[in-house]
């Protein structure tokens, strides 16, 4: 099962030039900024070299599994019965404490208790899933090896499974609909733009400012576990090793870009943070069919209202009655005005708006 290559095409000629030069200038200002700031805190730098946190998972949500998909080791949790209907959730990297908090666990166990058989999976480098290179966790490698995984685990296209992912899990959530639809019945994508807005809106929080940087070798995981808290968005990776492989999904999606015009076919969720309708709007135009559009406080697994939200989207179509459509005026500019109009109402503020 090969990637699509008419989908993905590498980036090349003087765009792929233009990025290495700036790879190379931002990353020496990027290097002399680490290097006044080691000497002014090298007290603090010190006493994080042996701290770490190991993020352990409660047995009671599900069972851990391991499956070897062209000779890599992955790592994942099932819960609920496996005659369900698929669910594969594919979390940030590195993997945080948010993950496993109250009210995602809620969430798996409501899906759970619905008939849903919920894959949660340890993206490479991550969890107890193996590393790779570069290379390895570059958009087609990595692509390849999530549909053969979900091949594996009775994923079809006669019986195609619901996709969730979170940041970088997002952003590969994004590449897999593109890549493999068949095999993708609906996606929720939080807080990860469309990846060929990958330099308008960074595909995580640790990226910004630093996108260009992270393309450099060892030093963007060196200077990520010196900074102690990392994205600051509640996880704790003091170890180096710990951003290698969120890093190298980053570097690798740098490179590839869908092509131009390709759309994705599957009933989409698209949530973002505060602050995010642009990117919500500007992803949206990469769907077939308009997609819902959230935003909540906080695009993460630990976000009181996203339990409400995905609830409401996974609930079986065939609940809620048919959304009466208006009809569209003749002409491109009519089409493009209806189109706007549509993104526009499924676009929901948050409930304290």
């Amino acid at each position: 099962m090969g990637v699509r290559r008419e989908v993905l095409q590498v980036v090349s000629g003087w765009q792929a030039v233009e990025l290495v030069l700036k790879c190379l200038l931002l990353g020496v200002w990027q290097l002399a900024q680490m290097a006044v700031k080691r000497l002014w805190k090298g007290h603090r730098r010190k006493a994080l070299r042996n701290s770490h946190v190991e993020v352990t998972v409660d047995s009671s949500i599900g069972r851990h599994c391991y499956i070897k998909i062209m000779g890599v080791k992955y790592h994942y949790i099932e819960t609920g019965p496996k005659t369900g209907h698929k669910v594969l959730v594919l979390p940030d990297a590195p993997e945080t404490v948010n993950l496993w908090g109250p009210n995602w666990c809620y969430m798996v166990k409501q899906l759970a208790d619905t008939d849903h058989h919920v894959i949660t999976l340890d993206l490479r480098g991550t969890g107890a899933s193996e590393g790779g290179s570069r290379s390895h966790l570059s958009p087609p490698r990595a692509v390849d090896e999530l549909a053969m995984l979900m091949s594996a685990l009775g994923v079809s296209e006669h019986s195609p499974a619901t996709v969730i992912g979170f940041g970088i899990g997002g952003m590969l959530t994004w590449y897999l609909a593109h890549c493999h639809g068949a095999l993708v019945r609906r996606m929720v994508v939080v807080g990860a733009p469309h990846p060929n807005l990958y330099w308008q809106f960074p595909p995580a929080p640790f990226c910004k400012g630093a996108l260009h940087f992270i393309q450099w070798p060892h030093f963007p995981e060196r200077w990520l576990a010196e900074s102690g808290d990392g994205d600051g968005d509640g996880s704790r990776c003091t170890r180096a090793r710990d951003w290698v492989g969120a890093l190298h999904y980053v570097r690798g999606a740098a490179w590839w870009r869908v092509r131009t015009g390709a759309l994705v076919a599957a009933p989409a969720l698209l949530v973002g943070g505060e602050g995010g309708a642009p990117e919500l709007v500007r992803s949206a135009q990469h769907c077939a069919a308009p997609p819902r559009l959230r935003l909540v406080p906080h695009a993460r697994p630990d976000d009181p209202q996203l339990p409400r939200v995905l609830a409401d989207f996974l609930t079986p179509v065939e609940n809620f009655p048919p959304a009466e459509k208006e009809p569209v005026r003749g002409g491109l500019v009519g089409r493009m005005l209806s189109r706007g109009r549509e993104l526009t109402a499924r676009l929901a503020l948050p409930a304290q708006a």
